[in-house]
């Protein structure tokens, strides 16, 4: 094995415009490279000097190579250091990423946070930061001039530090498997393909957001009087907002930190606030105001303008992103949190041409943040499958009960579930449903099944803008409880496997269709259905704080988040439901990971997935192959009722 590490500079800022037009900038070039193989000493080698034969016999050879995030090392050769040094660079298959590894592992993608998280000895360089703010910009210092001799060195060892890390680090954890790194490479040529979007588009949205900001600010002023002038300014708005909330508008800001009660006026709390009818007219104004001013949406619309080539946008997903189950997260452009209540084509179609036009449109956050599917456009045709209801069937699959089966029944005979769930909850027949009593029924679905409370199921609905009472929400709870015996059951059942895991390392515990098994000291594993594992790291049984502030006793496990300077690693309780949660969760990524690689195999173009969904360039038949591959039921997965919801096509993403 190869370890390496790159220190490159350019003119064009990384983080702006992403890695693929970083990597293809002119103005890109290496500094220095530390390297070494397996356990030897680590090597440096400046990019004036002859690129190191060792290292280039090694890539001829086929053989591997591991760098922290290898995403960023694999396009530098590819588009900077082959083409300088005249050779052919190594090919995608032969390169690992440390980072996929400390995900898969359950610690942090950060190079520091994992020798924190796993507890080396030696962390990064302490002057990596101040390192690549003056010299890995082109038009900053010159490293080379004598009078930068001291920082050339301190250049040097950061860049070898890194390798020490990684390599220390990698050497504590599970590798992972042919299979695993199968789909890492898959999704690498997944993010090589990019994402067609509709410049046109992205660049209209782009100057008419920012109009609308520059517009709110101005109204925000007005509306205030002056106390605030723009949207950011926190304390001059909650001294002016607060007094006009009623005592519950200002119990639904309320969140929980480590304990600690705090206020939120986050996106999702706002909209919270702008859902209720009784709310002051001017406090309603400037909550519209500030989204007005500062929605993410405009931010995505900034990403497609600004890092897009020749109209795709490039390295958008990170594969086993979120660690603890194995789903993908998103990277840049984030397709995971894009909004899915969107406009119909004709809908669609009509307010991106008055915004190409440069028109006035009504509600613009709430009308931007509808059409950011719409910006991923391809004359070629796109198709897009997701599956039905893919949690819902996998959770009381998992549970492998006769209770949990007789649910599953349901979806096997066709039967709309939120339908059957409202009947259930409202006492009333199946027949008598409506749109309303099926909507409280998907809620209670979607918040309830991984032991979610009153509170839980309350903030639910907010989301789809529906109120429950506290005594309603508590009721509803109860009877979807009754409703579902497996729930209550296999979260018992996980909370005993766990614990009895950590307490009693060496031994297996196996809970439904699932296994945990501790070693002791490093890992708390669970292995899943299809044999791949999940990991919690350092687990102990132990006292624990609860979110409300209250001391028990159970099994924890050290978080991936990196603690604030001088602090220990974070732990979380190991709670039944939660862990139940990540292995419904992971079990739907073992899904989607198995059918983009038999897409793959078939020879689609598949150029991204957003949680349950998988997009694909091409014709309508290419998509009912894909929705035929999605309906493919895995090895590990007999029982298990799969359906989709059918092909959608046209030239752009919707729903």
């Amino acid at each position: 094995m190869l370890f390496l590490d790159l220190e490159t500079r350019s003119a064009c800022d990384l983080i702006f415009h992403g890695l693929r037009r970083y990597a293809e900038d002119p103005t890109t070039e290496v500094i220095c490279m530390a390297y070494a193989f397996e356990d030897e000493d680590i090597q440096l080698w400046w990019a004036h000097e002859p690129f190191p034969q060792p290292v280039l016999d090694h890539f001829t050879s086929g053989g591997a190579i591991t760098a922290h995030n290898g995403e960023f090392e694999r396009h530098i050769f590819e588009w900077v250091i082959a083409p300088e040094y005249d050779f052919t660079p190594p090919k995608l298959e032969q390169w690992r990423c440390s980072m996929a590894i400390s995900l898969t592992n359950g610690f942090a993608g950060g190079l520091d946070a994992l020798a924190i998280g796993v507890g080396l000895p030696f962390r990064k360089h302490t002057e990596g930061a101040r390192l690549i703010r003056e010299y890995c910009k082109t038009g900053h210092n010159d490293i080379f001039k004598p009078e930068y001799a001291d920082d050339r060195v301190l250049m040097g060892d950061y860049c070898i530090s890194d390798v020490e890390v990684m390599r220390a680090a990698v050497k504590c954890l599970r590798p992972l498997t042919d299979e695993e790194w199968e789909e890492y490479h898959l999704n690498c040529r997944i993010n090589e393909r990019g994402l067609p979007i509709d410049v046109d588009f992205c660049m209209a949205a782009l100057g008419y957001t920012q109009e609308v900001a520059e517009d709110a600010n101005r109204q925000i002023a007005e509306l205030t009087g002056g106390k605030m002038t723009k949207a950011t300014q926190r304390k001059a708005r909650d001294e002016w907002l607060f007094p006009k909330l009623t005592e519950y508008q200002m119990k639904l800001l309320e969140v929980y930190k480590k304990g600690e009660k705090k206020i939120s006026l986050d996106a999702d709390h706002r909209k919270y606030l702008l859902e209720c009818e009784d709310l002051d007219d001017d406090a309603r104004r400037l909550l519209e105001y500030i989204d007005n001013a500062g929605s993410s949406a405009l931010k995505k619309f900034a990403v497609a303008a600004h890092q897009h080539v020749k109209g795709r946008v490039h390295n958008t997903f990170l594969w086993n992103g979120a660690g603890r189950t194995g789903r993908f997260s998103g990277k840049g452009l984030q397709p995971h949190n894009i909004r899915r209540d969107v406009f119909d084509h004709d809908q669609a179609e009509t307010l991106i041409k008055d915004i190409l036009a440069g028109y006035e449109i009504d509600t613009p956050a709430d009308t931007m943040a509808r059409l950011l599917r719409a910006m991923i456009r391809s004359d070629e045709g796109l198709y897009y499958v997701d599956w039905s209801s893919i949690e819902g069937r996998v959770a009381p699959w998992l549970s492998k009960s006769d209770p949990g089966d007789k649910k599953l029944d349901l979806f096997r005979a066709g039967r709309d579930i939120y339908v059957v769930t409202a009947a259930s909850m409202f006492n009333v027949s199946e027949a008598s449903v409506d749109k309303t009593f099926r909507q409280s029924g998907k809620i209670a679905e979607l918040s309830l099944q991984f032991g979610g409370s009153h509170n839980a199921l309350i903030g639910m609905a907010k989301n789809y803008g529906v109120t429950f009472e506290e005594d309603e929400a508590r009721d509803i709870v109860i009877k979807w409880r009754r409703a579902n015996p497996w729930a209550e059951e296999i979260w018992a059942d996980y909370d005993r496997a766990i614990s009895g895991a950590v307490r009693n390392p060496g031994i297996d515990y196996p809970v439904g269709r699932v296994i945990y098994h501790s070693d002791g000291a490093n890992f708390l594993w669970c292995r899943l259905p299809s044999e791949r594992l999940l990991s919690y790291p350092k687990p102990r049984f132990e006292p624990y704080m609860t979110p409300w502030g209250e001391e028990k006793i159970g099994a924890t496990f050290q978080t991936h988040f990196k603690p604030a300077a001088g602090e220990p690693p974070l732990r979380n309780h190991a709670r039944g439901a939660l862990l139940f949660q990540n292995t419904v969760q992971a079990v739907a990524a073992d899904c989607l990971r198995e059918a983009l690689l038999r897409a793959d195999d078939e020879g689609l173009e598949i150029v991204g997935h957003v949680h349950d969904e998988i997009i694909g360039l091409g014709s309508r038949e290419d998509g009912e192959r894909l929705n035929n591959i999605m309906l493919e039921r895995p090895w590990w997965s007999d029982g298990l009722p799969i359906a989709t919801g059918g092909v959608e096509h046209g030239k752009r993403y919707g729903k």
